[in-house]
């Protein structure tokens, strides 16, 4: 189950890297806050997963935003394994140069300890698997798989411990917590599914219309209905009398974003100053 950053700080003095995982679809709002500032003694590399799910051009963007900060920054997507080679190459670099330094102090060589952190369902368990080149985590599309820490033995010498998620007792904005809704960091049931579903309509609505056209086949000049009943109406979710079953509706539209199926979409943008 997710626990709280405190918890983590007792593994800082074992592990030499730390790879913070993060939404590429979200790449501000799914990371804990200050995150970085916390474990700016160690070595970390920012992860934005789930790239082939988020605009191309906005994960330039975030990229180019978090490199001119410096921060150490890839995209990724753990299922394919597209960017596991450079981060393989990062993580190699870092080993080398810490057996380097362990040399020169007349110190055994030791594998390189490495701490994936994130908050939930952000892909941690996934990244995990695919650096271990099999299966050794559990993985699944709700927060909370990861039940405790756990190190696993991976290849080049390398150790990874995988940890549950952590949250941060509070949020700030409505929007940033449906944002996190929306891709699966809150578990389904906290939130109002249907606060979700036209937040991403509307968004998608103004952002992306082809979307929803091709996936709905709707007419999206309709101005005398919102966007949850003009979906709902196109994909028959009727309740008896005629009314839309708008929780279903919502729910299609949710599971639909979160798959893909509305087509590769970034929900926020890097504000540069």
């Amino acid at each position: 189950m997710p626990v709280g950053i405190e918890d983590l700080y007792q593994y800082l003095k074992v592990v030499d890297v730390v790879l913070e995982v993060a939404d590429a679809r979200l790449p501000f709002t799914s990371r804990y806050p200050g995150l970085g500032i916390k474990f700016n003694c160690k070595k970390s590399i920012l992860i934005l997963n789930r790239m082939d799910l988020a605009e191309p051009q906005a994960t330039l963007r975030w990229l180019e935003y978090y490199k001119s900060a410096g921060t150490s920054v890839l995209a990724i997507n753990a299922r394919s394994g597209e960017g596991i080679k450079t981060l393989h190459k990062e993580l190699s670099i870092v080993a080398k140069q810490k057996n380097e330094v362990m040399k020169q102090k007349g110190l055994r060589e030791r594998p390189l300890r490495i701490m994936v952190l994130g908050i939930p369902n952000v892909g941690k368990s996934s990244l995990l698997n695919r650096l271990a080149g099999r299966g050794v985590a559990r993985t699944g599309d709700r927060p909370g798989i990861t039940r405790g820490p756990q190190w696993i033995r991976l290849m080049g010498r390398m150790e990874l411990l995988d940890t549950p998620g952590v949250l941060w007792p509070n949020w700030h904005g409505r929007e940033k917590v449906l944002f996190l809704g929306a891709i699966g960091c809150i578990p389904d049931g906290r939130l109002p599914i249907t606060e979700i579903a036209i937040l991403l309509g509307e968004l998608l609505k103004e952002r992306a219309p082809k979307n929803l056209i091709a996936r709905y086949n709707i007419n999206l000049d309709n101005t005398e209905s919102d966007i949850l009943t003009t979906i709902g109406k196109a994909r028959g979710f009727l309740m008896s009398g005629g009314e839309v079953d708008k929780e279903k509706t919502a729910n299609a539209v949710v599971n639909d974003f979160r798959e893909g199926k509305l087509g590769r979409f970034t929900l926020e943008y890097p504000v540069v100053s």
